[in-house]
């Protein structure tokens, strides 16, 4: 989603990679993330698993399984996803941020995924200005769905407790655009834990009220 600037140095070997202290990726490691709306009832769940991660000079490329369930528990979409850290900074694929009803809608169409990644930076401080993202999806028919994020800004430090535990977490707010022919606007924040990585989520509406929010729930 996004794109920035301090770098880290990198210290990897053969089955780890640590380029970016919020994303320490190891082979085999696995962590849940469920997904609820404003009334705290669970719209379904996201697992995902370290397949491999490409250590080299300058960070690691990592493949990961993606698994998608709705809120009966029955598997929306299953995929291999990919993530980069380069010189400090990690591109995450940001599909998580496209409404669960619309993936199963695609799903069944040939869906086909662009996406300009959102970016983490290697070092997070309160005020800092994070760069754009979007992704797209399209099927078969002649119909298109793009989430644009934009206005990314780091609020600041939070403590963040989960079912999967406690977590000092930066907080970053964004502005969202839902384009699928009218154009929804709202908002959302990600808190991000070092080690860790995302942690918890909120989405609202134009009018700042919340629509959906989404925690660790097992690492």
């Amino acid at each position: 989603m996004l794109l920035l600037f301090v770098l880290s140095p990198c210290l990897c070997d053969l089955s780890y990679g640590q380029c970016n202290p919020y994303f320490e990726f190891e082979k085999g490691s696995q962590w849940e993330i469920t997904n609820y709306n404003a009334k705290d009832k669970s719209q379904g769940r996201q697992t995902t698993e370290i397949l491999d991660v490409d250590t080299h000079s300058d960070g690691w490329d990592a493949k990961m399984k993606f698994v998608l369930y709705d809120k009966k528990d029955e598997l929306v979409y299953d995929k291999e996803i990919e993530m980069s850290c380069q010189g400090g900074v990690v591109a995450m694929d940001i599909t998580r941020l496209l409404p669960d009803e619309q993936l199963e809608a695609f799903q069944d169409l040939n869906m086909k995924i662009e996406m300009d990644n959102l970016e983490i930076p290697a070092q997070l401080e309160a005020g800092m200005a994070l760069d754009d993202g979007s992704v797209t999806i399209s099927g078969d028919l002649p119909m298109k769905m793009t989430v644009a994020i934009t206005d990314r800004v780091v609020e600041g430090k939070e403590s963040v407790t989960t079912p999967a535990g406690v977590f000092d977490c930066y907080k970053i707010n964004y502005s969202t655009s839902v384009k699928m022919m009218i154009n929804r606007l709202g908002s959302g924040a990600d808190w991000i834990a070092e080690g860790v990585g995302l942690v918890k989520t909120e989405s609202y509406n134009s009018s700042g009220k919340l629509v959906s929010y989404s925690l660790l729930t097992s690492r």
